[in-house]
């Protein structure tokens, strides 16, 4: 199962994070997502296209951008 990372900017508190999640486990193909309030990222695991992520949380009123998979492209450490 394919896994995207995200970086979110605006979440101030749970309820933004669980607002994200809830965002982000409307798009179809997503099995699983971890938010992290503390590091202002999501983890999304399933068949979700990245933009379509991406998009989810901006509607919830939030920014979000894919953070590159280290292991995928190692010429960005």
């Amino acid at each position: 199962m394919s896994a995207t990372t995200l970086s979110i900017q605006g979440m101030r508190c749970q309820g933004c994070a669980e607002k994200v999640e809830r965002a982000l486990r409307d798009v179809p193909g997503v099995a699983t997502v971890a938010v992290d309030l503390d590091h202002n990222t999501a983890i999304i695991e399933g068949g979700g296209a990245p933009g379509n992520l991406v998009s989810a949380v901006q509607t919830a009123g939030f920014t979000a951008s894919v953070v590159p998979d280290v292991q995928q492209n190692p010429s960005i450490v």
